[in-house]
């Protein structure tokens, strides 16, 4: 019995460790893709290109090579912290294209230069974005 109990508490215990994943948006602080704490793609103006189409309210991220590059359509555009939208969201990660659709975010932070941060903790997944 005693060995029972000792099982039980070591399995509560290792499963409630928190995540080894960091908060995905503190890491960055410029035009960024990241997930589970992981940075998928910066932006640099040496080397990237950037959009927004304001009909679809969709940006995009792409490196000069259009090898590495993020997406994000949104429901809306986003503008005020606290908000939350909707977005569909694709990148090209290590092993491939990541798609994530009609995924929530919650606007965390946004600055008077037009930068938005987007979060979905659920996913793990960090965007900073520009409004323009």
């Amino acid at each position: 019995m005693k060995r029972i109990i000792i099982f039980a508490i070591l399995i509560i215990t290792v499963g409630c460790q928190p995540s080894n994943t960091p908060d995905t948006l503190l890491t960055q602080s410029e035009i960024s893709l990241t997930w589970r704490g992981e940075v998928q793609l910066t932006y640099s103006g040496k080397k990237c290109q950037m959009a927004f189409n304001d009909r679809d309210n969709e940006y995009r991220v792409y490196d000069d090579n259009l090898a590495n590059w993020f997406i994000v359509r949104c429901s809306q555009k986003p503008t005020e912290e606290g908000e939350t939208i909707t977005a569909d969201v694709s990148w090209t990660g290590a092993k491939g294209i990541k798609n994530f659709t009609g995924k929530t975010f919650k606007v965390v932070k946004t600055d008077d230069q037009g930068y938005i941060w987007l979060q979905n903790s659920t996913d793990k997944i960090g965007i900073i974005i520009k409004n323009f």
